[in-house]
């Protein structure tokens, strides 16, 4: 790997190592298999094993029950490791990821029923829904609907979906959480994107689901973020855990750098000009200099507001409206460094780099997708920022 992007990482939990491990272990199966996965438009069996075999989807398992219960820094880590070889691989460890930091927070049943039998259960999840309807029975809800872009659905062993909870009779439904089995919902194939097309991110659907109570949270209750003392990853709210989502985009603009570097470096001529190599070109070094510190940029202001996260979850303290807003901002602000990084290096590599049978732009196409969602969406994120730089308290979004 190339020095200058190479990034130094921060010292490493022993999972978070194992983990990163393990990924350069796969890596070769992850990018044999990427070009099935785009075809597709969900991973292939080939892939999803692989990322079970490595581990990766225990993540955010508690460690009592054997999982990594690693913390947003490592996460990263890991996830970047993942996109060098598969952008849509790691969308779905990302999504399994928040996942299970959520649903680690429901108690005690709920975790033994997820993870009881052992630590590699892969989740999917989507809060929002499609005409979703719950009705009260003894024990429970029963649940129907239909929930859409629910990434890695094909492979997960459950879902976390939002569903209404009726209150008392004539009120209004409150908005939560069920965890259901996967074995419980079909899934309707919707998913036919630009770009993360291995990610499968089709569309779930149940027909009257039993939902016990111990399985459903007030969506209120997790966005406050209420976990163990002892287990700071889940007293982390979703909406601080949103900079997680950015670590396949650093993943996958460090891959398309190394792609670029490596034509630099093949000899190939500048076309239309007197440089008898890439490399010799003037307004190439600038480029490339530019876009590996648009990525470095992202980097820091990524594991700046994960360590700030951390630490407070750890310290026990409750972050500052400012604070929290500042960690949207630092993932928005993430998104649009990495957009800008490749878009610089595409222009380095050529038209040639749009080629079909070029992984440069099948990357380029992951990276403006995922970018896209809502969750790094840099125009909210200085919505949040500057309302609460200027002291107003109007809430924009509850995700913050």
């Amino acid at each position: 790997m190339h020095p200058s992007i190479d990034a130094e990482r921060t010292a490493l939990s022993d999972p978070a190592r194992t983990a990163v491990a393990a990924v350069q272990e796969i890596a070769p199966v992850l990018r044999r298999a990427a070009d099935a996965a785009e075809r597709e438009s969900r991973l292939t069996p080939e892939a999803e094993q692989a990322l079970r075999t490595a581990g990766l989807f225990r993540l955010g398992a508690p460690e009592r029950f054997g999982g990594h219960e690693l913390s947003p820094a490592d996460s990263l880590d890991v996830l970047a490791e993942v996109a060098l070889a598969c952008p849509s691989s790691s969308w779905v460890v990302m999504v399994s990821y928040v996942a299970q930091q959520i649903a680690a927070s429901f108690g005690e049943r709920a975790r033994q029923d997820l993870w009881g039998e052992g630590p590699d259960v892969a989740l999917c999840g989507v809060f929002g829904s499609t005409g979703a309807v719950s009705e009260p029975i003894e024990g429970g809800l029963l649940v129907s609907g239909s929930w859409s872009w629910a990434s890695g659905c094909h492979h997960a062993d459950w879902a976390m979906l939002g569903v209404p909870l009726p209150g008392e009779q004539g009120s209004t439904p409150e908005r939560g959480l069920a965890l259901i089995p996967a074995s419980a919902l079909a899934v309707r194939r919707t998913w036919d994107m630009a770009g993360m097309r291995g990610t499968g991110s089709d569309t779930l659907v149940a027909e009257e689901v039993f939902v016990p109570y111990h399985r459903l949270r007030r969506f209120a209750d997790v966005v406050r973020g209420n976990g163990l003392p002892e287990e700071p990853l889940y007293r982390i709210p979703p909406g601080s855990m949103t900079l997680v989502s950015a670590g396949p985009l650093l993943g996958t603009a460090q891959a398309v750098l190394q792609l670029t570097l490596e034509t630099v470096e093949s000899g190939k001529p500048m076309a239309m000009s007197l440089h008898a190599r890439l490399a010799d070109s003037p307004s190439v070094q600038a480029s490339l200099a530019e876009a590996a510190t648009l990525i470095d940029s992202a980097r820091l202001h990524l594991t700046r507001s994960a360590a700030f996260v951390g630490a407070a979850t750890a310290s026990g303290t409750t972050p500052t409206l400012v604070e929290r807003a500042r960690v949207r901002m630092d993932a928005g602000y993430a998104s649009v460094s990495l957009r800008q990084a490749v878009q610089a290096l595409l222009t380095v590599s050529g038209a040639g780099s749009f080629s079909a049978t070029r992984t440069i732009q099948r990357h380029w196409r992951d990276l403006e997708t995922a970018a896209r969602h809502p969750t790094l969406d840099p125009g909210l994120a200085k919505e949040m920022y500057g309302r609460a730089l200027a002291g107003d308290e109007r809430p924009v979004s509850p995700m913050v």
